[in-house]
């Protein structure tokens, strides 16, 4: 899992292996313990770090969305 503070969120990006050697791209929005939006896969990748990297990506863009929206 890979977590970063990105404003006033937590943006995660996780790697959820799905047999054949590939792991399933995933992402969530924290703010303080509250998940404020989990994504479903985002894509099925041979290297975990690609798939942490991917759930990221789509965890900052969301948090983006929001903020905006305030």
């Amino acid at each position: 899992m890979s977590i970063q503070r990105y404003g006033h969120y937590i943006i995660e990006g996780f790697g959820k292996p799905v047999g054949g050697g590939k792991f399933a791209a995933l992402g969530r929005v924290r703010l303080g313990d509250f998940t404020v939006e989990e994504s479903d896969e985002l894509g099925h990748f041979e290297q975990f770090a690609d798939a942490q990297s991917r759930g990221l990506s789509w965890a900052q863009r969301r948090a983006d969305e929001m903020s905006a929206g305030h």
